[in-house]
């Protein structure tokens, strides 16, 4: 399975496949990355998406998602962790004033 590339196995997908003169087919890098991370398998599918990735959009890092922004960053949980450590009584209400937090994400 295929979950959990590095950006540098990206890389060294497309070093393999030869970018810009193919000279390897998808099918043999396949192959080829497979022997040297047999605990990682990867498909053809695999090869394919992240060329045509590279080839669009000129990176290998991963692109922002579409949809909604998350209501809390890692640093608002922890500052709100921490407040409820300190204080267990602490209100739903009180919490969303003091972190500017949507008091359904609170609670």
């Amino acid at each position: 399975m295929a979950m959990g590339l590095s950006e540098k196995q990206h890389i060294e997908i497309l070093i393999l496949l030869g970018f810009g003169d193919k000279i390897r087919s998808q099918a043999e890098v396949c192959d080829l990355f497979n022997a040297k991370y047999p605990e990682n398998q990867i498909s053809q599918g695999t090869v394919s998406k992240i060329f045509h990735k590279f080839e669009e959009h000129g990176t290998v890092h991963d692109l922002p998602r579409t949809g909604r922004a998350r209501a809390l960053n890692e640093e608002n949980k922890l500052d709100i962790a921490l407040e409820l450590l300190e204080k267990p009584h602490t209100s739903t209400v009180s919490l969303t004033r003091n972190h500017d937090a949507p008091r359904t994400t609170i609670r």
